[in-house]
């Protein structure tokens, strides 16, 4: 009896799926987004705090970044899922600063992720 090479699954049924490059761009560009909102969060929200500014636009931007670190999870798995979140992380900072009078920008890199999403939506289940 001869034992399967690491390249054949060990169990019948057991096939790993690649992601579609789409997919797999989406994903990357919300780790890149993610990351760098939660860095630039801390990095420009201690000081602000320390000078007697408000915690809340830091939370705010802290959890949208690790909101979209969740979506990018979610999208590498394929999950519909993790497009909404993408959706709802994009618009929780907007949000709050348009209700707070506040000009809104939103972030080029998790548009174009959006876009790759979009395009790629057949492939979420």
């Amino acid at each position: 009896m001869t034992t399967p090479a690491s390249s054949q699954p060990s169990a019948p049924g057991a096939t790993s799926v690649v992601a579609p490059i789409g997919v797999r761009i989406a994903s990357t560009l919300c780790w890149i987004v993610g990351i760098l909102t939660i860095v630039v969060s801390v990095a420009v929200g201690i000081p602000a705090i320390s000078a007697g500014g408000s915690p809340f636009f830091v939370a705010v931007n802290l959890v949208a970044g690790g909101a979209v670190c969740l979506a990018a999870v979610l999208i590498r798995r394929q999950r519909r899922l993790g497009v909404l979140v993408m959706l709802l992380a994009w618009a929780l900072p907007t949000l709050v600063l348009v209700l707070n009078h506040q000009s809104a920008r939103g972030s080029f890199l998790l548009f174009v992720a959006l876009l790759f999403a979009g395009a790629n939506w057949k492939h979420f289940r």
